[in-house]
């Protein structure tokens, strides 16, 4: 029996644990490569971001020495097709690869901070993006 649930627990742990997305580094957090993350779209509205749910960030690179990472911006438009009378969603580059490191939001759980390398401020508030996009 005691076989049976240590079986049983690591056959459930394991994946999951292989699944971290965030690994807190110190100040820092380190997001798994190919994680997109998406802005929440209340605090960006609310700060004057016009559409932010048609926003979000693909994570392209693991953690450099310095602690950033690399982060690709992309947008999603809706293409109407006058012949078809068809709409269409694409995702189109909007930005360029940069570097930006990441820090949780302590006033808001879940949520991390994508915090500008040159200066500091920061540039959004993101969380994993949902099964909407």
């Amino acid at each position: 029996m005691f076989l049976y649930l240590l079986v049983l627990v690591i056959v459930i742990g394991c994946p999951l644990s292989g699944f971290a997305q965030f690994v807190d580094k110190g100040e820092y957090v380190e997001v798994a490569k190919g994680t997109k993350l998406c802005p929440n779209v209340i605090l960006e509205k609310s700060k004057g971001m016009l559409d932010p749910e048609n926003l979000y960030w693909r994570v392209t690179s693991k953690a450099r020495a310095n602690g950033t990472q690399t982060v690709t911006g992309f947008v999603i438009e809706s293409l109407y097709h006058r012949e078809s009378g068809e709409t269409t969603m694409k995702e189109r580059r909007y930005d360029e690869d940069y570097a930006t490191f990441f820090k949780r939001d302590l006033e808001h759980k879940g949520m991390l901070l994508m915090i500008s390398p040159k200066d500091g401020r920061v540039e959004a508030t993101v969380e994993v993006c949902g099964k909407k996009k």
